[in-house]
């Protein structure tokens, strides 16, 4: 009693406070309408609903001056991880719940103590909320429909509350001011108008409005001429008051509404495309292409999908458009849908459903999927069902070994069929034109236009499927990933077509028979068993005779190719030239070249010169030229440094590993044979010594010239490039250069994390300008007295004078007796390992200050590894990608916007030392899947994952125990 009670006085409280913040903003705007908006947190956090309207948001906040909002393709993204951030929460507790729209609900109760749970609003309260709700409606509604919505919606939960409290309708008519929340309240008269481009197909959509406004028989209206208020229905002209929902081609939404205003109280607009007119209030869009279903269950779907946004954008009220509205529109879409398989009904099917021809325009034009209903060659037809399955990948994506798995699981004895890329899409077989519908089940083809080749061929099966492979983020090597969402459209990635031994054929064939079995169930069933193991076994051996096919055709050209299996001549390009990666071609063992010194390094050659050599043997273990390193023993290094004496010993098969800083002797990097790794630490413009880079004139994703040139490093993945941050290299190196430390557990296994001694409060080393950096070395002695290793010492305000080469500004230190009393200079040399590492000297501190020289992004540099691995709390500025490679809890990031939030957290972990120990404790790497993405450089780490896409990126095949490109 004494709880509701305190809940009855606080919501009293929010009941005028809601009152006085809505006048208020109303009241202070009055004539600035155009610059106000709109939200509502139902429409917010929907799930169906919530990316639009953090999309209206963006668009909104776009018009201000000064303000440069992200790209709208983006929106969605930042808002389901800002607004659906507990779902992923739940997920990651195995307790996910799907979240529903939040209303008022005298049984709603969040709270997991123990105790009764009905604790309603008193009437009372009930009645405050309605009159409070119904003054803003009369004060502000007629002038503001997006507002007047909203607040009709909370009225109409008020009152459905106010009769789960009371159960009397009739008081709840006399409290609520006359609306019985048991009924529908009486609207004002409206008009639905879809606005449907003529190219575009709205047939779903159109008939699920229908459905959900006009009585079940209803035939559909659609206007010819917007400025007659008539629309043809059953071939006559009526008046367009005899309906509700009209269908027109009209896209001049504004010459609509000013046409139709003085009939209707409300016209309503629902239009299948995007751009300006989706921001009124009066107009919904929707994507035509989330229109898609294959069964009942997904037809459902898409009607209460269609209704709960009506009721949303419109209504804002959940009583409109009732469960048996919904009802009609489902029986209507079933309908529809049974009239057009028996293709005998067009009259109707025009007249009734607007679907032109009978057997025309309908749900396949875009969803690409037909009604569904419930050895060694697959039979032709499945439960009487004709169907076939058209392999359509882009090139370079090993479409090769998937066509011949699903040959080896359909038609094993088979030789293989291709649709030539021409105007006639003709099928060639064994070099003769061949039907589509001559019996065989598979067709393979580059041609990646899905839709059309569904049309082009639908008539001809009763079902069409496509099994397509992707490669990388190339848009070349990649179907649009929205077709991979259609029930008949199975995508596989590149990696998952690769294996190197027996084994590793069986598996992949395995792997992707469930893939078959999971997406194309609805189709095959309990009709034909894609698991059966001879079917399985027919696949392998049809992939193993394709194998043995490709090296016994290694040495041909290109243009001669295998009539069975569908591959080519190995190692040749059309001209005949030498052709780097996309065939399997089995090659000797190559050798790895680099650019750099000689042997007899100083520390600063060994740091840069062999770098990248301590990767590539990680990644290229079947290649001649290791190098090898012992702490206190010479560098071993049997790898051939490029010069042009060297050069000469090249061939094509060798592989030419390149540092961002390394020298190279020979004039052009283009004349080396054979295949280049550039392993960068940085971007081109980040570095002025870079040696590809000496005027500047590169930056940020420059690729270096050469079909056959690669770079791992802060780029975007490309075909020719993976993003990998310097960190990930840096963690390697030492992994590989100071083996008795177990560098790489400490980093990997939270068992393994260092612990600091907490001696001192924090250190600071660099001597590099960096004018952010100084600042907040200088406002961190204000916390505690900091120790500086390096020039800089917090001295922001002197700015040294540019270098004449251009490299970066060295720090310029306090003068004796000006320097604060809380930043110490120490001395680093002794602390410093003998290759000259930082990680040490953090190890008696409790923070280190790393702030990176820029945020680029992809770039994540050694600094903050430093940090870690001497089992200090890295204070760390950069970029953003911090946070996908390193667990958030483990660090403080120093925001520059907001360099106090940092400043603050700080102050509290040295005040608060058991927190400061439970930060201390947390692992260091966000998850799993980052060891795999960033850190798996052989087998050992994450399966090799890291490694298998640096060597498929080169055309590499295996894991470097057989050499195959």
């Amino acid at each position: 009693d004494a709880w509701i009670e305190w809940r009855d006085r606080l919501a009293a409280i929010q009941i005028s406070r809601f009152e006085k913040f809505v006048d208020y903003w109303m009241e202070r705007f009055l004539q600035l309408n155009d610059n106000r908006i709109f939200v509502s947190y139902e429409r917010l956090t929907d799930d169906d609903m919530g990316a639009e309207e953090a999309i209206r948001m963006t668009r909104f906040l776009g018009q201000s001056e000064g303000v440069t909002p992200i790209d709208i393709e983006s929106v969605p993204c930042v808002w389901k991880s800002v607004v659906k951030y507990k779902e992923s929460l739940k997920a990651s507790n195995n307790n996910q719940q799907q979240q529903q729209r939040r209303r008022l609900d005298p049984l709603h109760h969040d709270s997991q103590r123990s105790g009764p749970t009905e604790r309603p609003y008193t009437p009372e309260l009930l009645s405050s909320m309605s009159d409070m709700l119904l003054r803003l409606i009369g004060k502000w509604g007629d002038g503001h429909l997006r507002l007047r919505k909203m607040l009709e919606g909370y009225q109409t939960d008020v009152a459905a509350a106010y009769l789960a409290t009371t159960g009397d309708s009739d008081a709840a008519m006399t409290s609520l001011g006359g609306v019985v929340p048991a009924q529908q309240p009486k609207q004002k008269n409206f008009h639905v108008i879809l606005a449907c481009p003529p190219e575009m197909d709205c047939t779903i959509l159109s008939n699920v409005l229908v459905g959900l406004f006009e009585p079940p028989d209803a035939y559909m209206s659609f206007m010819e001429d917007s400025s007659q208020l008539q629309v043809r229905q059953r071939g006559s002209l009526v008046s367009i008051e005899s309906s509700v929902v009209t269908l027109t081609h009209d896209m001049n939404l504004l010459a609509l509404y000013k046409t139709m205003k003085s009939k209707f109280d409300e016209v309503y607009f629902v239009a299948p495309v995007k751009g300006e007119a989706c921001e009124y209030d009066n107009v919904m869009c929707v994507d035509n292409e989330a229109l898609v279903y294959s069964n009942s269950e997904g037809m459902e779907d898409v009607v209460t999908k269609i209704a709960k946004r009506m009721r949303l954008h419109f209504f804002e009220d959940p009583t409109i458009l009732s469960e048996a509205k919904l009802g009609v529109a489902l029986k209507r879409l079933v309908e529809m849908e049974t009239l057009r398989a028996d293709d005998k009904q067009g009259g109707l099917l025009e007249e009734k459903f607007g679907i032109r021809g009978g057997g025309g325009d309908h749900i396949a034009d875009k969803t690409m999927t037909a009604p569904m209903l419930t050895s060694d060659k697959a039979p032709l037809t499945i439960n009487g069902k004709t169907y076939h399955i058209f392999q359509a990948s882009p090139p370079h994506t090993a479409s090769t070994v998937l066509n011949n798995f699903l040959i080896g699981m359909f038609e094993p004895g088979a030789e293989y069929s291709f649709m030539v890329y021409n105007q006639e899409r003709t099928i060639r077989r064994h070099d003769k034109d061949v039907a589509i519908d001559d019996g065989h089940i598979v067709t393979k083809t580059h041609i990646t236009d899905l839709m059309g080749l569904y049309k082009q061929h639908r008539n001809a099966f009763d079902e069409i499927m496509f099994v397509v492979a992707n490669r990388g983020v190339n848009p070349e090597t990649r179907i649009d990933s929205s077709l991979c969402q259609y029930n008949n459209v199975l995508c596989i990635e590149f990696e998952e077509l690769l294996y190197s031994d027996e084994h590793g054929r069986e598996s992949v064939v395995r792997a992707l028979a469930e893939k078959l079995k999971d997406r194309f169930g609805y189709f095959f069933g309990a009709h034909l068993d894609l698991m059966d193991s001879n079917r399985l076994k027919n696949a392998v051996i049809r992939l193993q005779q394709m194998d043995q096919a490709t090296i016994s055709m290694a040495d041909q050209p290109f243009t001669v190719s295998d009539n069975k299996f569908g591959v080519h001549g190995g190692h040749r390009n059309r001209d005949g030239s030498e052709m780097q990666g996309s065939s399997a071609r089995k090659i000797d063992s190559g050798k790895l070249f680099y650019c750099g010194g000689a042997p007899g390094l100083n520390r600063k050659e060994f740091k840069y010169s062999t770098f990248g050599l301590f990767l590539a043997n990680s990644l290229f273990p079947e290649y001649e030229g290791k190098v090898e390193y012992q702490p206190g023993q010479p560098l071993i290094n049997t790898a051939i440094p490029l010069t042009d004496d060297t050069l000469n010993q090249a061939t094509s098969n060798d592989i030419l590993i390149m540092h961002s800083h390394q020298k190279c002797e020979i004039f052009s990097l283009e004349a080396f044979p054979g295949a280049q790794l550039h392993v960068n630490a940085e971007f081109y413009d980040m570095h002025p010594l870079h040696l590809l880079n000496p005027n500047g004139e590169f930056t940020q994703n420059y690729l270096p010239p050469g079909e056959w040139s690669y770079v791992i490093g802060p780029h975007e993945d490309t075909r020719q490039s993976i993003r990998i941050p310097y960190c990930s290299m840096k963690l390697w190196y030492l992994h590989k250069t100071r083996p008795t430390e177990a560098i790489l557990p400490k980093i990997i296994d939270p068992s393994k994390k260092p612990k600091n001694t907490k001696e001192h409060f924090l250190l600071y080393i660099n001597s590099h300008y960096i004018e952010y950096r100084e600042r907040a070395a200088r406002a961190l002695s204000e916390i505690g007295a900091i120790h500086t290793a390096g020039k800089c010492q917090g001295n922001w305000e002197v700015r040294p004078p540019p270098k004449p080469d251009g490299s970066p500004e060295q720090c310029e230190p306090y003068e004796d007796g000006l320097r604060p009393s809380s930043i110490l200079p120490v001395s680093a040399s002794n602390d410093r390992d003998t290759q000259g590492h930082n990680s040490n000297l953090f190890s008696k501190y409790r923070f280190a200050l790393v702030m990176e020289n820029a945020d680029a992004p992809g770039y994540v540099s050694e600094k903050i590894l430093d940090a870690f691995l001497a089992g200090s709390i890295p204070v760390y500025y950069g970029s953003r990608m911090v946070f996908e490679i390193f667990n958030p809890k483990a660090f403080v990031f120093f925001d520059l916007d907001i360099p106090q939030q940092a400043l603050n957290q700080i102050q509290f972990l040295e005040q608060n030392p058991a927190e400061y120990e439970r930060m201390l404790n947390e692992p260091i790497i966000a998850n799993k899947q980052v060891l795999e993405k960033y850190f798996s450089w052989d087998e050992t780490v994450g399966n090799g994952v890291l490694k298998q896409r640096i060597r498929q990126m080169m055309g590499l095949q295996g894991n470097g125990a057989s050499p195959q490109w």
